[in-house]
């Protein structure tokens, strides 16, 4: 009779790794577009908030509502970080086979920008899926954010970014990969990443959130 009781621990886990496959499942297909990731990745995050708070009551509901009432602001942002990001990794390459001082000053600093640039993209989604403000409040409060609490910041980019590499380097088991990154991946990602952003998230929302 405990195994039907809401708050054993397995049914507990089994209802969270539910909302993380559905969510996963969601992500992609509305990030199928490409031009759409930015409101996709914004719901994925809003649903596993909701699901570390554990008032996640229907993943699929929770993840369209999000994607609908976060999309303007998401896509605007999406679509900056995707030119800024096209824009700066051509720059690496045209510098990378430059000569000269100043090439390689230009090298660093472009490096600097990226590296700010994979910062924002961390916490600006997870932001604009939690706090209701204007774009640029949003922008500001996720690098504000992102560096007052930097171990943070530095453990979600190793956990976001690591998966992807070996993603990319381990070719014999990228079928694999892909598997794991169809099913769960992509939430699993978000759910660990949402556990560390709502220790301090918790302390700015009103007492109703």
């Amino acid at each position: 009779m405990n195994l039907l009781n809401e708050d054993n621990v397995v049914h507990v886990f089994l209802n969270k790794l539910g909302d993380i496959v559905i969510a996963n499942l969601l992500f992609i297909l509305c990030s199928i577009p490409v031009i759409t990731i930015g409101p996709a990745l914004t719901a994925l995050y809003h649903c596993m908030m909701r699901t570390v708070k554990g008032n996640n009551n229907g993943t699929t509901r929770t993840f369209f509502r999000a994607f609908k009432e976060n999309f303007k602001q998401s896509l605007i942002v999406w679509l900056l970080i995707l030119v800024a990001g096209i824009i700066l990794v051509l720059n690496l390459r045209f510098l990378l086979h430059a000569n000269g001082s100043a090439a390689n000053m230009l090298f660093y600093l472009t490096i600097g920008v990226l590296t700010l640039l994979v910062i924002f993209s961390l916490y600006i989604f997870p932001v604009i899926a939690t706090f209701a403000n204007s774009l640029g409040a949003l922008c500001r409060n996720a690098f504000l954010l992102a560096f007052m609490h930097f171990p943070t910041t530095v453990a979600m980019a190793v956990i976001t970014i690591f998966p992807l590499y070996m993603t990319y380097l381990d070719v014999k088991l990228q079928p694999l990969y892909a598997c794991c990154w169809f099913f769960f991946g992509f939430g699993l990602v978000a759910f660990i990443n949402s556990m560390l952003l709502y220790r301090f998230f918790k302390k700015l929302l009103p007492p109703e959130e």
